[in-house]
């Protein structure tokens, strides 16, 4: 059905030559790889039926044993085709066809009728072919598209697998602008075109290129026709130059667009028609002062992202987008980094319309940094391809202000990638993330730029300077320590991190996710929300260093969002994410959201934190409470009581208002004064136990739309409604209507449980998320929502709470009698168990199950165990932070086995190095530093029963040295260490190491300082 009105729609259209046909419905999909899969008469009739744009790797579970590993995330990746067969339209006959991808990670070959239309190794560009010979001889047209994703890890984050964008097919007659085939600039009022055209036909043609620029109303302001002779089957370019009076500027404050609508015309016909958004603006870039956008000096406050979004892996919807760019916005960003890949066009239309700059990246490496990445396997034969398309498709957005080819990378390639930049796109500056710094228009540099002294006195003032990763910074949504943490230590001579000192003398906190013997390494701590737990410069700093040096043009904190991926910085498993972000993985804000919204943004504003629930901590202890405002003053009440007003401060360390209060249950309220008048007011109250939840949607709400999309929050609260910011009871989900829960997720850096189509998930410190999809593009839609609730320790209570809330997301509200029946046993709940009214008390070690009916239909059975083993830890011991060191059993291995015999070691295992000689152990190792000398220190142990030493090779980057390694006593129970000096890349490096000599060595870990 959905075919058929697919093609009743092109019969409507078929007056108009040219068209851009949406291609994402009714395709089928299969996991797996046989031979004959692309064949036209392939039967597919049993692979699962979906539409596009589609991440199977993200709605697979998370297992550590999933070849994507660390790098990107423990999801599935694999091989995976998709299918599908279309009836050609009549009026397509005789045209020029196309189908066209935006994005196919990666590795893609598509088929049309068992014919080879080309492959493409890159995962990040959008490419297209030319299928007019299909439609030209038949009448149906199957499409296979083999995905590959199987080689791991194909990068050093998560990348999806799939078409995770849109796919179209276009129409046109034979003479027609091809893709990407307009190239529009501006200066001043003047704007410039140069145009593609071609001639597909035998014989040559005369034309009529008409180019008229429309404003935001659809008026015309300018146009200019071309009378033109084409060739037969020739390409040529026209160039063109209109004027626009007065034009209105395209800015981050009023993001204006025109319109540029090229048509040709041959007589009455038009044969093709191409609309281009763009908009006028000018920027110049000074070494001494930055950029300056239409006279105007901006700094760009910008954040690095990936493309993933938590549960919803890469394939974004467009919504989501929106949402996540207008939420970096209202923290007061105005760039983005694409690190370190392109995006889907969409995200680009969006930061035009939305004005939003963008610092447009390319490529991670020019050479190997994952494994199986494209630098390792496709950089040399396919990068020349890849940027021309990639500057093609983008070169014509008013947001993009400067490109970037690399990230931590080297190689002689770097000027002929600067080169192929200026020739396709001559507007724009070329940068990279600390990648043959020398060969660029604008000097990036990454974390280097966070080192002591390096912006005011090592940065050349003959190029423009722009932290391209600054700053680095960790944080978990509502964990808080007061002592300061360095990711390499402190103080540490390579790193040259700035000295901040801790908030008390003492740790405050004893809160933590699990106890210390349940950690693989001292990697697998939470990072504490004041904004102290950082590599060498805390946000704040890095703010003020950005406002008052002047050549210091911006900077991209790494990150906006915590990602999938990259958990070695957290010791892997269950850490499948990096805590790197501003806002959590469910698009949760985080503390340090309201730092950079307090000295980046004017809408007067303030936020507290920590929260004020505290169960474990002695009443009286002092806690450092921070108030972040962009107001002139801000006045600290407890209970009502002033604590004084103070003003927020323009170094790092006064911007955050501080005071020291002792603890006690009570309300902090923050009155933040603008112009001597009380203008923003917050409040945080301490909260009783679990006992209800709240549910909201954070965004737009649904429209009448199919697939159109929902974020649902859930809030735990108190009986009274107060947020209890431990809450991590599970919440269970029934959809009323046409809609479904696509996926579910918490902001959790190492929760793995599945997303996709869950049906229930724990809350993360009080919040989890649902993510509503409608189904049909009308019909009432409503979501319940039950949980059983309480402290699972029960550290101040033993009460336990069963909650259902209902939510109307579309349509008519409903209103179903629920009734909620539960057993304190372990048995399971039926309609003759006790029917629940109140709040009950259960002992330690209880589960409770409770069965949720509505109208008398058995919905869904939920459970809850509270005991001392389950959930959080209020009282565990907090010791001084140790650097800890990269794991053998993580890193790549040939003729050798992980072990875990013996006592003593690091982690949970360790590395037998083999019985024959020939046994390696390989790690990756990024150093977001300069490039110089590095101490390493590797941990063994080396029996003293087969030899009285052991010889390996140390490769660092290909270079050799042989060490020895005296024996060890106590083979396998007692581990020394031994040292080395050796130099380091800046960005990705290899580290191996090969025994000379079989049996008797065994590799815990290797650190580097």
């Amino acid at each position: 059905m959905r075919q058929l009105l697919f093609f009743a729609a092109l019969c409507l259209c078929i007056n108009i030559s040219a068209q851009h046909i949406n291609f994402n419905e009714d395709w089928r999909f299969s996991l797996g790889d046989e031979n004959g899969w692309e064949q036209s008469n392939y039967n597919d009739a049993s692979w699962r039926q979906l539409d596009l744009p589609h991440d199977w790797s993200i709605e697979g579970e998370y297992s550590k044993d999933n070849p994507m590993a660390h790098f990107c995330g423990y999801l599935p990746a694999g091989i995976g085709w998709y299918r599908k067969t279309i009836t050609v339209p009549q009026e397509w006959k005789g045209k020029h066809i196309e189908i066209a991808f935006d994005g196919v990670f990666m590795n893609s070959t598509v088929w049309a009728n068992g014919r080879k239309l080309g492959d493409r190794p890159y995962g990040w560009v959008s490419f297209a072919y030319d299928i007019s010979e299909e439609v030209a001889k038949s009448n149906t047209i199957s499409f296979a598209v083999r995905v590959d994703n199987d080689k791991q890890p194909s990068a050093r984050w998560y990348t999806g697998s799939g078409i995770y964008a849109n796919t179209w097919i276009n129409v046109k007659e034979n003479i027609y602008v091809p893709k990407s085939g307009i190239c529009i600039r501006t200066e001043g009022n003047v704007v410039s075109i140069d145009t593609e055209l071609f001639n597909k036909t035998e014989k040559g043609s005369k034309i009529t290129l008409v180019s008229s620029i429309k404003d935001a109303n659809g008026k015309v302001v300018a146009s200019a026709n071309a009378k033109l002779k084409l060739e037969s089957k020739q390409q040529s370019v026209e160039k063109q130059v209109l004027t626009i009076e007065n034009p209105m500027l395209w800015d981050t404050d009023n993001p204006y667009l025109y319109t540029l609508q090229t048509e040709v015309k041959q007589g009455k016909q038009v044969l093709d028609v191409v609309n281009t958004p763009f908009g006028v603006r000018d920027i110049k870039w000074i070494p001494e002062t930055g950029m300056w956008l239409n006279g105007k000096n901006v700094k760009l406050q910008g954040v690095c992202n990936h493309a993933d979004a938590g549960a919803l892996g890469v394939a974004v919807p467009d919504k989501i987008r929106r949402f996540r760019i207008q939420q970096m916005k209202d923290m007061g960003v105005n760039s983005i980094r694409t690190s370190h890949y392109p995006r889907p066009p969409e995200f680009y239309d969006l930061c035009d319309e939305m004005g939003m700059l963008v610092m447009d990246e390319i490529f991670d490496g020019w050479h190997r940094k994952a494994e199986n990445d494209y630098g390792a396997h496709s950089f040399d034969e396919w990068w020349k391809q890849d940027m021309t398309d990639w500057l093609k498709r983008d070169r014509n957005h008013p947001s993009i202000v400067i490109y970037s080819v690399g990230n931590e990378t080297h190689g002689d390639i770097a000027p002929e990638l600067v080169a192929t930049c200026h020739d396709l796109d001559p507007t724009r500056p070329v940068t990279s993330g600390h990648s043959n710094s020398e060969d660029m228009d604008v000097f990036g540099v990454n974390g280097s730029s966070e080192m002591k002294g390096f912006i005011e006195n090592e940065v050349s003032k003959d190029k423009v300077f722009i932290g391209t990763e600054n700053t680095h910074t960790l944080q978990v949504r509502g964990y808080y320590r007061t002592k300061t943490w360095y990711r390499n230590g402190y103080p540490n001579e390579k790193r040259r991190p700035h000295y901040y000192p801790d908030l008390t003398e003492e740790e405050v906190f004893t809160h933590d996710w699990a106890p210390d013997s349940e950690k693989v390494n001292s990697k697998q701590i939470f990072l504490s929300s004041y904004d102290n737990a950082t590599i060498r410069l805390n946000s704040r700093h890095n703010v003020e260093k950005l406002r008052d040096i002047p050549y210091f043009a911006g900077s991209y904190r790494w990150t906006g969002y915590d990602y999938l991926g990259e958990t070695k910085y957290h010791g892997g498993w269950p850490f499948k994410a990096l805590s790197s972000g501003a806002v959590d993985i469910a698009n949760f804000e985080k503390d340090l959201y309201y730092m950079y919204q307090s000295q980046w943004t004017s809408k007067p504003m303030a936020h507290i934190l920590p929260h004020w629930t505290h169960p474990t901590i002695k009443e009286g202890t002092e806690i450092p409470v921070w108030v972040y405002s962009n107001c002139d003053e801000v006045e600290l009440f407890f209970n009502d009581q002033s604590l004084g007003k103070i003003k927020p401060g323009k170094t790092w360390d006064t911007m955050n208002c501080q005071w020291l209060v002792p603890w006690k249950p009570g309300t902090i309220k923050a009155v933040a004064y603008k112009n001597g008048k009380a203008t923003v007011t917050k409040t945080m109250t301490t909260a009783n136990a679990p006992a209800k939840i709240a549910l909201s949607i954070d965004g737009a709400p649904m429209a009448n739309k199919k697939k159109d999309l929902v974020q649902v929050r859930v809030t735990t609260t108190d009986a009274k409604g107060t947020m209890y910011p431990y809450g991590e009871n599970r919440t269970y989900f029934k959809v009323f209507g046409s809609a479904y829960i696509k996926a579910l997720d918490n902001g959790s850096p190492m929760d793995v449980e599945q997303h996709y189509l869950a049906q229930s998930r724990n809350a993360f410190y009080g919040l989890s998320r649902a993510y509503v999809e409608a189904t049909d593009a009308a019909g009432s839609i409503n979501l319940l929502a039950a949980s059983i609730l309480g402290e699972k320790k029960q550290i101040t209570s033993n009460k336990v709470s069963i909650n259902a809330q209902m939510l109307n997301i579309r349509g008519d509200k409903v209103n179903p009698n629920i009734q909620v029946y539960y057993t304190t046993d372990g048995s399971q709940p039926t309609t003759k168990s006790s029917k629940y009214k109140n709040s009950f008390e259960v002992a330690l070690g209880t589960t409770v199950k409770a069965l949720v009916v509505a109208d008398g239909e058995a919905l869904y059975v939920m459970e809850e165990r509270f005991a001392m083993d389950e959930g959080f830890i209020f009282d565990a011991e907090v010791g001084e932070m140790v650097e800890a060191g990269d794991q053998a059993e993580d890193a790549k291995l040939v003729n050798a086995v992980v072990q875990n015999k013996g006592k003593g070691f690091n982690g949970q295992s360790y590395v037998f190095m083999g019985k024959q000689e020939g046994g390696s152990v390989e790690w990756y190792y990024e150093n977001d530093g300069a490039a110089g000398q590095f101490n390493f220190k590797i941990r063994y142990s080396a029996s003293d029963m087969l030899r009285g030493e052991y010889k390996i090779i140390l490769n660092i980057n290909g270079v050799e040295q042989k060490m020895t390694l005296p024996t060890t006593k106590d083979y396998q129970n007692n581990w020394e260490i031994i040292g080395a000096t050796e130099n380091l890349k800046a960005g990705a490096n290899t580290i191996k190491i090969t025994t000379l000599q079989g049996d008797g060595l065994c590799i815990d870990e290797i650190r580097v300082y």
